[in-house]
């Protein structure tokens, strides 16, 4: 299971595409909407992820992440069964000893800005942008294993040579087979 995560205009989807080219894994359907509603019921979603264990997928935001960011700041409410504490914190531990690779795609915050100012896609975020980039900032921080951090703006080949022999040593020590 690779999770890529991060603000609206962070390059998730392009690196999304590069990834799933490279590695040759699926992509796990989305489950929220561009304009932050769920699509489905997200506690049987995470509960049914969690049972499958750790899959060979790349999953463009998993909402045990990014729902307690986003919830709060676009609805000020998280999802149905989110906002029992109990709950999220014994399916994130649930999570985290899934031992996913969770990369952060984390570009300076003028760059997110610069790709959410104008696109309609993302008016539903403009104003809490701010608050959604240090909030995952602050997620990338504290993330023990299994991690790292994107930046789209450095030295493309670099950077994303290095981040993806990580991905395939974190494979290789989970015997996960990709192309």
């Amino acid at each position: 299971m690779i999770v890529v995560e991060g603000p609206d205009g962070a390059g998730k989807t392009t690196l999304i595409s590069h990834l799933q080219q490279d590695l040759l894994l699926p992509v796990a359907p989305r489950v929220v909407s561009k304009t932050a509603h769920a699509m489905i019921d997200l506690v049987k979603w995470v509960e049914d992820n969690l049972a499958d264990g750790l899959q060979p997928m790349i999953f463009d935001r998993h909402r045990l992440i990014s729902e307690p960011i986003y919830g709060p700041v676009l609805r000020e409410t998280m999802q149905p069964g989110f906002d029992n504490m109990t709950w999220l914190y014994a399916k994130q531990q649930e999570f985290r000893s899934v031992e996913p690779f969770v990369i952060f795609c984390l570009p300076p915050f003028e760059a997110v800005w610069a790709n959410v100012e104008e696109d309609e896609d993302n008016k539903v975020v403009r104003e809490h942008i701010r608050t959604i980039y240090w909030l995952y900032f602050h997620a990338a921080s504290t993330w023990k294993t299994h991690s790292s951090v994107w930046d789209y703006t450095k030295d493309q080949v670099y950077t994303y040579e290095y981040l993806l022999s990580e991905i395939e040593g974190w494979m290789s020590e989970k015997g996960i087979a990709h192309g």
